[in-house]
């Protein structure tokens, strides 16, 4: 059942990157709000199945199938979010099709995990790995801001006003979006640290490998975009391509903490 649902949100999403697409082209409100409810439609049926799986795993290490599900989903709730705060529907052309893009591996992945140890079922995971993917899709949304500031502001410095320069929001208000999402993004990354740290300790052991490696420069890397930005004024093109590289290291911690074999330490590891 849940993964029926999953499917049916998965095609609502797809319309609706057709539909955010379309508005790039034509500015339209009938396309806006099309976007609107079938992006909010899918966060349902998407969520009721989150839900479903979340009960019929209990005790049970989080699979790359649920991590892709539940990453797509925060990021296109993110997006609403912002969709209807701000009303600018044109960031979802960007958005949308990333999430399908995220959400597609997780329909086509299959194969359950065994269940987690007593010794690492503890109240804090839960947290922990919400927390770690709900940083992952801030971080997506800020490089996908990232980009869009990076083809206005192009378009802006070759005095080429094409298409895009029309359609997209202003410099100032995609470099003010990414800094709260980088911010937001910032803040789950380093809850995330503290307890995965917590939890391998008491568990297996700290152990360098590429992944905790990965997690640790991308904190430093947006620890020091945070900073620079309050006490250094950083703004525009330079912070947009850091916050990219940024996403690109949690993307990598990402991809490489899930293990489908029975490791508890593969179990642990989300960034």
């Amino acid at each position: 059942m849940s993964h029926t649902l999953v499917s049916l949100a998965c095609h609502a999403y797809g319309i609706a990157a057709v539909a955010y697409l379309a508005y790039l082209v034509r500015q339209s409100d009938a396309l806006a709000m099309a976007g609107r409810v079938l992006v909010g439609g899918g966060l349902v049926l998407h969520g009721v199945a989150l839900f479903e799986l979340l009960g019929a795993q209990s005790g049970r290490p989080v699979g790359m199938a649920q991590g892709f599900s539940t990453l797509a989903f925060l990021l296109l709730a993110i997006f609403l979010a912002l969709d209807v705060r701000y009303r600018r529907p044109v960031i979802g052309a960007f958005l949308t099709p990333l999430a399908v893009t995220v959400l597609i591996p997780g329909l086509l992945m299959h194969g359950g995990q065994s269940p987690l140890p007593p010794g690492v079922r503890q109240p804090l995971l839960p947290l922990h790995i919400t927390l770690a993917l709900l940083g992952l899709a801030a971080f997506a949304v800020a490089a996908g801001v990232g980009v869009m500031y990076l083809l206005m502001e192009r378009q802006v410095r070759a005095k080429r006003f094409g298409l895009l320069f029309s359609r997209l929001p202003s410099l100032e208000f995609l470099d003010t979006l990414n800094r709260r999402l980088v911010v937001w993004g910032f803040i789950a990354l380093s809850i995330t640290l503290a307890t995965g740290a917590f939890f391998v300790a008491t568990t297996v052991g700290w152990q360098w490998d590429g992944k905790s490696i990965a997690t640790v420069v991308a904190w430093a890397v947006f620890a020091a975009l945070v900073n620079a930005r309050i006490f250094a004024g950083w703004r525009g093109r330079r912070v947009a391509l850091l916050t990219m590289a940024g996403f690109c290291l949690v993307l990598v911690s990402f991809l490489t903490s899930y293990d489908v074999t029975t490791s508890t330490a593969a179990a642990l590891r989300i960034p």
